[in-house]
């Protein structure tokens, strides 16, 4: 894959280098007294708005809702025995191992962010920062008898772009951009009452916390079109370099057998535990976990301009392998030619990491032309 990404890059800057050597020379006629004299400037010559460079500015605040379904593993001494055992601790998947201690979350909250870009026809180098904090809650699955915590979360979004396009005809042009996606997250859980996946044990600790990290490192060819009048269609081709990282602290808890499958043995040590009275010796395993996947995906962005105070758009991209969509949408109005107003919202399945986001946006846009 890698080797490919490098002949398309070749590829590319091999054309431009074509159409560079290529580009028709300016007529030169003679003047009375025989010198050489310049054709006078063409129309179009001068800097149109779209060669010029654009900076723009954008902040707004909006709301946020995740899913997340993280596994944790824990560990317990068998009063009885006095030996540590690890029930359920078996086949990997995704973070954690199957039969650890489960906890299916969603939560609502706010989030901000700003976005600087400056382009013109040929380039686009952009950066966004985005600030969510969440309260969580347990989700409703109707499949476990007794769950309840208390949640919350937040996270940290950062994005940084580098777009080039060759244009080819007045019609088609292609376009390669890289990008670096990077997200820091913290959850911690309070009062935490839950059931192992394969064992018939409650546990329940006073705080678990967990802190994560992923970057995305992004490669993308996409080949625009504008054959439309006011309509930009840029289907695109991208290889995502993906690496999520995470870390789990816990307090002691305890661990409670469920004889008659319904409820805690002995609902009162649940209670103890959550007082830091009594503690048994159940605890999450701490862990530092990593993963790392690379996989190729489909998108496709559409962008609209009729007119000149309005400016719309779409990007929709399916990752085939994880089965995930995300899609982004926008829509600008300006006031004038400085100033408007920009709504946006998005749509992001899980992919290497159990959350699924969905949230919007709305705040004032500063643009200036040069």
């Amino acid at each position: 894959m890698k080797q490919v990404l490098w002949s398309l890059v070749l590829f590319l800057f091999a054309i431009h280098s074509l159409l560079a050597q290529t580009t028709i020379k300016e007529t030169v006629t003679p003047s009375k007294t025989g010198e050489p004299k310049e054709m006078p400037t063409a129309q179009g010559e001068e800097k149109s708005d779209k060669e010029r460079w654009r900076f723009l500015f954008y902040a707004g605040a909006g709301k946020a809702e995740i899913q997340t379904n993280p596994n944790i593993p824990f560990a317990y001494r068998d009063p009885n025995t006095g030996l540590t055992t690890n029930p359920g601790i078996a086949k990997r998947t995704g973070l954690t191992n199957a039969g650890t201690t489960n906890f299916p979350s969603e939560g609502s909250g706010t989030n901000q962010g700003t976005v600087f870009t400056l382009a013109n026809d040929k380039w686009l180098f952009a950066y966004g920062y985005t600030s969510i904090d969440l309260k969580m809650s347990p989700s409703n699955q109707g499949t476990v008898p007794l769950r309840s915590f208390d949640s919350s979360s937040e996270h940290v979004v950062r994005n940084l772009r580098v777009d080039y396009t060759q244009k080819i005809t007045d019609v088609f042009s292609t376009v390669f951009s890289v990008r670096q996606f990077l997200r820091t997250g913290n959850y911690q859980w309070d009062n935490v009452l839950e059931t192992t996946n394969v064992t018939n044990h409650y546990l329940a600790f006073p705080k678990i916390q967990v802190n994560d990290n992923m970057r995305i490192n992004i490669f993308a060819l996409g080949f625009k079109f504008n054959y439309f009048k006011n309509w930009e269609i840029e289907p695109y081709f991208q290889y995502r370099d993906a690496r999520f990282y995470a870390n789990v602290f816990s307090t002691v808890g305890i661990a409670q057998r469920a004889d008659n499958l319904l409820l805690p043995s002995d609902p009162s040590s649940i209670g103890n535990a959550w007082l830091y009275q009594g503690l048994g010796s159940a605890y999450a395993l701490p862990l530092y976990n990593s993963i790392q996947k690379e996989f190729g995906n489909v998108g496709l962005r559409l962008q609209y301009n009729p007119y000149k105070f309005l400016f719309l758009r779409t990007d929709v991209r399916r990752n085939p392998v994880l089965a995930a969509w995300e899609v982004r949408g926008s829509v600008t109005i300006f006031f004038n030619k400085y100033f408007g107003i920009t709504a946006g919202g998005v749509y992001a399945e899980a992919e290497i990491n159990p959350l699924s986001l969905r949230g919007w946006e709305i705040g004032p846009t500063f643009t200036y032309l040069f």
